[in-house]
This record gives structure tokens, C-alpha cells and sequence, in this order.
């Protein structure tokens, strides 16, 4: 061997760990800078497109003989419910809880058949309800309660709303499924192409009742029924444009949805455009659900 080659080696190898440690560090404190900049970790996840992961820290309780995931964070009342979207469950809203803990008592749960539960077979958006009930008492949280839900679990919170009214402080719709507010404000409006969404919508009943084993039709007559007159609702919908149909059109539907969901507890309704959000509106602007959540737990505690 050449002598001298190995302490070259040696030295390139130092040099090159340096390098990598040093970029390493760059990186960090970049992103570091950066967080600090948007505000959170949380909101910077969402800002790069990345969901904020969740690390459980609940229970399984039994309730009507199955075991079902609960996991409730922080004290205070009144607490805070959250129902997931379609398929989802407990770490839906792992861009939120931690925040809204710090205040309050919040708590998020994996329905029978997502996640930790265990299934229940065929059922309602009325039985759910139920058996969130008995989980949130077999679970020892107590009430006033806020419910926000996403998506479908929009639907899931406006049933449970409307059964439980009095234990009830305030809901949050946070881009919900509403079918029948779609027919009513949204199908009268769209001209030709009222049939291509009603198929759409149609598609997504059955997809519904497919992914969580509900019976959708019983499930949607008690959605239309749920009575809200009197809770404080939220709602948080992400921004929508129909490229088919004008500018006048466009701004005519948002008007009607508008005026439909102040219609669900007239006078009590604060509606507001996720701006910069999709669907996901917690992971993409989860700021504005921690916003309204608080607004809610204000008004209760007042």
C-alpha cells in the first residue's frame, strides 16, 4: 500500500461528516425559523400538505358489549366532541385536539367498526348517536358538550345534536356532508347540470352507506328531522366554484347555502369560507376550527 493513504481516507471522511452534520443543522434551523414564522407546528404541517400524526393516548371502554376507542385530553368544560369524516376516526383530528386541550376537555373517539372499535353491523345515524352517548357516560366525560364534525361526521353531529339538545352547547360543521342542503339551496341553481349532480350525490349516499354500514335512507330521514333551533352553530365550508356556470351563478349558490344552514338555528349561526382549504379544512386551516371551537367554549362558559 502507498503509505500516507489511509489518513487521506480519514480525512476525506471527516470532512465529508462535517459537511452532512452542517447541512443537517442548516435544514433544522431553517425549519425551525419557519415554524416559528407560520405560527405552529401544527399549521406548518398544513401548510406543506403533511397531517399532523397522531399518537394515541386513549382507552377502550365497552359499550353494548363492544369494545370502542375513546381518548379525551385535557380538563374543563364544556367538552369539546369531535366526529371524524367517512372512514375516519380518532386521528382525524390530531391537527386540533392538542390545541383545543390546553383549554378544554376534548375528546375523539373511533367509531364501532373504525380503527380500535369494534364493529356493530347494519345501523343508523340515530343509533350512532346513542352509542356515543353511552360511550361519552360508560367513558366518565360529562356534559355541556360541544360537537364538531367533518365531512360525515357532520351528519353523525347534527343527529346527536338533535337528540341530546340540552346537553348541547354548540355544534361546528366543518365542510359537511349535507345532502339534503345540497338539493335544497345547491340542485335548483345548477341549470343543466342539476342531473350530473344529482348522480354524483346519489353515488356518495351509497358509498356512505357502504363504508360505515348505514342503513342511509332510515339514517338521512332522522338528519332532515334533527331539530337545531337554539344551538350555537359554526360552520366552516370550504370555498367551491363551478367553472360550467358564470360568476352571478356561482356567487347566487353560495348565497343559497348561505342562507340554508343559517336556516338550521336561525339567528344563531356563524358561516364562514375556509379560504385556502380543501375538504380537509382541519389539516389545511386548522387554526379556524381551534377559532371556532373556542368562540363556542367562550359562549358556554359566559
Amino acid at each position: 500500500m502507498t503509505p500516507g493513504r489511509h489518513p487521506a481516507r480519514r480525512r476525506l471522511r471527516w470532512f465529508a461528516t462535517r459537511l452532512i452534520l452542517a447541512v443537517a443543522v442548516g435544514i433544522l434551523v431553517a425549519v425551525a425559523i419557519d415554524v416559528v414564522r407560520v405560527g405552529d407546528p401544527g399549521r406548518w404541517l398544513a401548510v406543506h400538505g403533511i397531517r399532523s400524526p397522531y399518537v394515541p393516548q386513549g382507552r377502550v371502554v365497552t359499550v353494548d358489549g363492544r369494545a370502542v376507542y375513546i381518548d379525551c385530553r385535557g380538563v374543563g368544560s364544556p367538552t369539546v366532541v369531535f366526529e371524524s369524516g367517512m372512514g375516519d376516526g380518532a386521528g382525524g383530528w390530531a391537527s386540533v385536539q392538542d390545541d383545543v386541550a390546553v383549554v378544554t376537555r376534548a375528546c375523539v373517539h373511533d367509531r364501532p367498526g373504525r380503527g380500535s372499535s369494534e364493529p356493530r353491523g347494519r345501523h343508523t345515524l340515530s343509533d350512532a348517536a346513542t352509542g356515543l352517548r353511552r360511550l361519552l357516560a360508560a367513558a366518565g366525560e360529562q356534559g355541556p358538550f360541544i360537537v364538531v364534525g367533518h365531512s360525515l361526521g357532520g351528519a353523525y353531529g347534527r343527529v346527536f345534536t338533535g337528540a341530546y339538545r340540552d346537553e348541547v352547547a354548540g355544534l361546528i360543521l366543518v365542510d359537511a356532508f349535507s345532502p339534503d342542503g345540497q338539493e335544497a339551496a345547491v340542485q335548483p341553481l345548477l341549470g343543466d347540470l342539476r342531473t350530473e349532480y344529482q348522480v354524483g350525490l346519489d353515488g356518495l349516499r351509497d358509498l356512505v352507506a357502504r363504508v360505515e354500514d348505514l342503513d342511509w335512507t332510515t339514517s338521512e330521514a332522522q338528519l332532515r328531522a334533527a331539530d337545531l333551533r337554539g344551538v350555537p352553530i359554526e360552520v366552516l365550508r370550504a370555498p367551491r366554484f363551478e367553472p360550467r356556470l358564470d360568476g352571478p351563478a356561482n356567487e347566487a349558490i353560495e348565497t343559497a347555502v348561505t342562507a340554508w344552514y343559517e336556516g338550521l338555528s336561525p339567528g344563531s349561526v356563524r358561516y364562514a369560507l375556509a379560504h385556502g382549504a380543501g375538504h380537509m379544512v382541519q389539516v389545511d386551516r386548522p387554526g379556524l376550527v381551534i377559532e371556532a371551537v373556542l368562540r363556542l367554549v367562550d359562549a358556554a362558559r359566559r
